[in-house]
């Protein structure tokens, strides 16, 4: 028997409403008596506590490295819920390493330490998994720190977690084996190496409306001017939005979040979720860096585009796996695209991406930012679809 067919991906999903009892149903449905090299555990916030994490821990022997976080709803073999989605790789051919790093005021050495333990890995494939709080600072900086690390060669990929689009606060699961926390702005990472390929693509269904825009003056991810006027003015006279907004902080997020800008890159648009605005000083602001001197692009919906962009981004990740047979898809997929898309939306969209892996196991959840860092991609992203691939 070769190693691809030993090797196993296993998905399970609860939304039973005792959060402990979820928790191990989950972990039980997707371990079927296995043992796995790295448990992920991803939970709506009702369900994001001590009493589910333990129970999934000790569901699965109470001594496995396990990472996880709270989400914005999970979708799996169930479909879409607000429960406990548990992600499990096992089989021979996997080495893992985790480390957790409160964020503090330096999100760059968190990122760097969530890494840490990439370099103890003697496999010849690896990738560095990144969960990392959604809603606090520029988890660019993550990323950044994460690369000091990894190096171009390692591909990164994760996403941030979510409280179900309340914008208040997050959680983080995590366990070397040894007990099992429930952790608050902090970064934790799995190192896996592989001997077989892991592949991950990126998709977001987002298309350029009219005339670029070029960034003449911003500070990290708050833009003051575009095209050498204020970038208020020129966003919503842009994107046809109300003056009126600018002085609504409600209504300005509720319009802003689905009138995104894209960046220019090689491989594409990376997407730049716009989140405020500041008449005073003219200014908007989003929630990565935007650099001085790059060109901009209002972005429209492309309701098509953005249904298919979940099996878009799995098919990128299977083909990145050079031929191999995959064993399952993780993927992460942006909160907002609820908004774009409406509950229907998505769920047509899942079950595009059940049909395209056919019966390929997968599951995912809806974040707050998308980690993807590989030869064509930069790192955090918004608005997108990231799926990683397990040959």
């Amino acid at each position: 028997m070769s190693s691809t067919v030993m090797r196993w991906f296993g998905n399970g999903q609860s939304v039973r409403s005792d959060p402990a009892e979820a928790g191990a149903e989950a972990v039980r449905a997707a371990l079927r008596g296995r043992r796995p090299a790295l448990l992920m555990i991803f939970a709506s916030m009702p369900y994001a506590n001590q009493e589910m994490i333990s129970a999934a821990h000790a569901e699965a022997g109470g001594d496995v490295p396990l990472i996880g976080c709270s989400t914005s709803g999970e979708f799996g073999p169930a479909g879409r819920g607000h429960g406990v989605l548990a992600i499990a790789l096992g089989g021979p051919g996997f080495e893992v390493a985790v480390r957790a790093a409160p964020d503090g005021a330096d999100l760059r050495a968190a990122g760097e330490a969530a890494a840490g333990g990439l370099s103890g890995l003697t496999r010849p494939h690896r990738m560095q998994f990144l969960l990392a709080d959604g809603i606090r600072g520029d988890q660019q900086e993550v990323v950044r720190g994460a690369y000091r690390i990894t190096g171009a060669s390692v591909p990164l990929v994760g996403g941030c977690a979510g409280d179900g689009m309340r914008q208040v606060s997050t959680r983080q699961f995590f366990s070397t084996g040894q007990g099992v926390s429930v952790l608050s702005d902090t970064v934790v990472g799995a190192a896996v190496g592989s001997d077989r390929p892991l592949g991950v693509g990126l998709a977001h269904g987002w298309v350029k409306d009219g005339e670029p825009m070029v960034v003449t003056r911003s500070v990290g991810g708050k833009i003051y001017e575009l095209n050498h006027e204020r970038a208020v003015d020129v966003y919503l006279r842009r994107t046809g939005g109300d003056p009126a907004l600018a002085g609504d902080p409600a209504a300005f997020l509720g319009f802003a979040t689905v009138n995104p800008l894209g960046l220019s890159r090689r491989s594409g648009e990376d997407m730049r979720v716009i989140v405020s605005a500041d008449l005073a000083d003219g200014s908007i602001s989003g929630l990565a860096d935007t650099p001085e001197g790059a060109l901009a692009w209002v972005m429209r919906s492309d309701r098509e585009a953005l249904a298919e962009a979940p099996a878009a981004a799995a098919v990128a990740a299977i083909k990145a796996l050079d031929g191999e047979t995959p064993i399952g898809v993780l993927v992460f997929d942006c909160c907002v695209r609820l908004l774009a898309l409406g509950e229907e939306g998505c769920d047509a969209s899942h079950l595009r991406l059940a049909e395209q892996l056919g019966d390929v196991p997968m599951g995912g959840f809806y974040s707050n930012g998308e980690i993807a860092r590989t030869a064509g991609a930069k790192g955090m992203h918004h608005l997108t679809v990231v799926a990683l691939a397990a040959g």
